[in-house]
């Protein structure tokens, strides 16, 4: 080592050797910051960065050891062979350019490694071409060990250089990973130059320094240019990603059809806000706004005119909105404003204004268009103590918006908005309700009013959640309905009750309640006549019931579908009759197998002579059109006397039964058949 460094300082021009040295730094600290670029990128990419990086590097590394030979001082002329160093340029290229390749592939677990040896045996490679191409007058002779010893540091520093820019444990790596390259370079060129010895032949006039200092230069002006090439493509890609990144941040918070934010932005906004209000002891305002018919602008003309009012209103709202305001666009035809209360200024003031914001006619499509909104409105802590908690409150303020129409801006109410919540509470924990086991089919038995025998059983739909405990049909069939998981929780019903009736020990009936939803299936019929093969149980024993109601929602379709169904050889009966608004309108459009009188008749009878004449009526109607009719909810005596003196057939009822199992409504038909109808009823 000690003769390394007094062959440099005493042998070799030290101004020369300080811009050899230059070279190397600059170019091994760009050679790796395009080596990153090119690990980081996948494909054509990689191989364009990766082509850089060979031409920084080798350019480099050529360019340093071809500076540090002619700052190698001697007396002997000093003549180059052109196609070896020509070769030895497009070896130094070539080589790192494979070695930096071959360290980033991942072909395998020593990959970097690899790379690193290939890398410093290009070095080595070029260098001793190189020394080939240099042609003096006088002895030649090397010293093997020192050539060893230059080869083993290159090698060496090359590992230990791709290891540290593969496989950093911190951020100085990529630093390290460049010193470690430039000792490469310089240990194996002087330890490589100390192994030579020329002994002239001749003494010769030193008169070409001069040239060689301007070759020196020149060498150094074309690595710097090939350098310059790459340092200026990394600055090039580091400003376009800069402007790539931005772009995505601004795409990533911002509506692109508004121009407002978007539910990212909105979501950091309220964050911000709540924890501002907590800091400042303020309030922070937040308002829900949804257009009421925003789908009827699509449908008359067309989604581009609808895209273009959503601009126009997103727009003037940003136009229009004062400081401590911010509005973005959730999605849709959803708009969220929120303000910061600080000025005490009036709340219904900035409502109103936010309301003509919205409200007003813009021009868009050729044309002024224009949408009522309805409006949620919350108020932070008053309404929420979390903003997750805001914002499903100022959600439930604006569903009641919807709902009433006469007063379209509402704020958040927690008595009010208790049974909403409870609705959606239930609409997700009907969510697999069949899968999980909860529900259960239970019975009401019906009865022959004169005889005391059964004559039939109502299927009752029950659900007993683990938590909550018994959940009323009122309560869960409503959001069944609203969320459309009616349909396959009525189709398992429907399967439950056929499947135990079947297994009844007499044929009764079993009556089975269909909603509106389920009316509404084009190929209701086809299931119903499928589960009854599935079951085995006989068409002429399932009596289908449904209700005014469901009936006229959509008469046309929902005819179709009964006639339909009466054709499988199933009866209908019309429930609740008397209750809805076109009870003898029902009967005129489709002949019902069995009215079943709404339990209000049977409960008022007793207090209401109008109840009872309707009563008596209604049975004088089922006789004339000879439709059998059957009275719910009888739960006293006098209530079962007045109906069996009126002339009314069945009942079903408290009195005679409360809904009972599968199991319990077989013991009651079994008590009949062994004891006798008025036993059976007793029993009950």
């Amino acid at each position: 080592m000690s003769y390394v460094l007094s062959c440099i300082a005493t042998e070799h021009n030290p101004f020369l050797v300080a811009l050899a040295a230059l070279m190397c730094v600059v170019g091994s600290w760009i050679s790796f910051s395009l080596f990153r670029r090119a690990r980081d990128t996948r494909g054509s990419t990689r191989a364009g960065w990766l082509f850089l990086n060979g031409m920084a590097s080798g350019s480099a590394v050529w360019c340093t050891h071809f500076i540090a030979i002619l700052a190698f001082e001697t007396p002997l002329s000093l003549e180059f062979d052109p196609l070896l160093t020509i070769l030895s340029l497009m070896l130094a290229i070539v080589g790192t350019g494979i070695g930096f390749g071959l360290a980033s592939s991942g072909w395998g677990r020593f990959a970097p490694e690899a790379g690193g040896l290939f890398v410093g045996a290009a070095i080595a490679g070029m260098h001793y071409l190189g020394m080939a191409a240099l042609h003096v007058e006088g002895f030649v002779e090397w010293n093997v060990s020192m050539i060893v010893a230059s080869v083993a540091l290159v090698a060496g520093f090359g590992v230990l250089s791709l290891n540290r820019a593969m496989r950093p444990v911190t951020r100085w790596c990529h630093h390290g990973a460049a010193f470690c390259f430039f000792l490469a370079v310089v240990t194996l060129h002087f330890t490589g130059v100390a192994a030579l010895t020329i002994t002239p032949l001749a003494p010769v006039n030193p008169g070409h320094q001069p040239a060689l200092w301007a070759l020196a230069f020149a060498v150094a002006g074309v690595g710097t240019l090939v350098i310059g090439m790459g340092v200026v493509t990394a600055l090039i890609d580091l400003r376009t990603r800069a402007l790539a990144d931005a772009d995505r941040m601004r795409l990533s918070t911002s509506d692109p059809l508004t121009g407002l934010g978007n539910r990212a932005a909105f979501n950091r906004v309220l964050e911000d806000g709540c924890s501002w209000a907590d800091a400042s002891n303020s309030q922070l305002c937040v308002v829900l706004v949804d257009f009421d018919d925003f789908k009827s602008i699509n449908q008359l003309r067309g989604y581009s005119a609808g895209d273009a009012f959503l601009t126009a209103i997103g727009a003037r709202v940003m136009a229009g909105l004062q400081p401590e305001e911010c509005a973005m666009r959730l999605g849709g035809d959803e708009f969220v404003v929120v303000k910061r209360l600080t000025d005490g200024g009036s709340l219904q003031g900035f409502l109103d204004r936010l309301q003509a914001l919205f409200t007003d006619p813009v021009r868009a499509s050729g044309t002024a268009l224009s949408c009522p909104v309805c409006m949620g409105v919350a108020i932070y802590p008053d309404h929420g103590l979390s903003s997750s908690d805001l914002l499903a409150n100022v959600g439930l303020a604006l569903a009641r918006a919807k709902q009433d129409k006469l007063s379209p801006v509402q704020f958040s109410d927690t008595v009010m908005d208790a049974a909403e919540k409870t609705r959606r509470t239930l609409g997700v924990l009907l969510r697999g309700v069949v899968e999980r086991g909860e529900l259960v089919v239970q019975y009401q038995p019906q009865f022959d009013l004169e005889t005391g025998a059964i004559s039939g059983a109502e299927a009752l739909l029950r659900w007993t959640h683990p938590v909550l405990g018994p959940v009323s049909p009122a309560d869960f069939i409503p959001v069944a309905e609203a969320s459309g998981q009616i349909v396959g929780i009525g189709e398992w019903v429907l399967r439950e009750a056929c499947r135990h009736a079947a297994a009844w020990p007499s044929p009764f009936k079993v009556a089975v309640n269909l909603s509106a939803v389920q009316l509404r299936q084009a190929n209701l019929p086809e299931r119903v006549a499928a589960i009854l093969k599935e079951t085995g149980l006989p068409a002429s024993r399932l009596e289908l019931e449904v209700t005014e109601t469901s009936l006229m929602a959509d008469l046309e379709r929902s005819v179709a579908v009964l006639r339909r169904l009466r054709e499988t050889g199933v009866s209908i009966a019309l429930d609740d009759f008397g209750t809805g608004y076109s009870a003898l309108a029902s009967l005129q459009v489709f002949s019902f197998d069995r009215l079943k009188l709404d339990k209000s008749f049977a409960g008022d009878l007793a207090m209401s002579k109008e109840a009872r004449a309707i009563l008596k009526t209604v049975l004088l109607l089922g006789q004339s059109l000879a439709i059998p009719v059957l009275a719910e909810g009888v739960e006293t005596e006098p209530q079962a006397a007045f109906l069996r003196e009126a002339g009314c057939p069945n009942v079903q009822g408290f009195l005679y039964s409360r809904p009972i199992s599968d199991g319990a409504l077989r013991a009651m038909i079994l008590a009949q058949d062994e004891a006798g109808p008025r036993a059976a009823a007793r029993h009950a």
